[in-house]
């Protein structure tokens, strides 16, 4: 694609200046651009701390995984073929 011309440019700047959403046409394409804000970061992470500690097993089990990082992952396919090879 080549350079944004004058209009395209202008909308981007108003998209990104208060304005919540801007459609322009760009080599015979129709782009729509919205803008939002993130959550702020501290209320996510507040969040978090909360449902940790309301579940005490979530919590020790995040404290063992901390304590030990050398601790081997595994996802859940695996885990569920390991279980199945110690059925057998």
């Amino acid at each position: 694609m080549g350079a944004l011309s004058k209009n395209v440019k202008e909308e981007l700047a108003n998209a990104l200046n208060d304005k919540n959403a801007a459609m322009f046409v760009a080599e015979g394409k129709l782009f729509s651009l919205e803008v939002h804000e993130p959550p702020f970061m501290d209320e996510e992470y507040d969040d978090l701390v909360e449902n940790i500690e309301s579940y005490p097993e979530l919590k020790e089990s995040l404290q063992r995984y901390y304590d030990n990082p050398e601790m081997q992952r595994f996802t859940a396919k695996e885990l569920k073929e390991l279980r199945h090879e110690r059925r057998k």
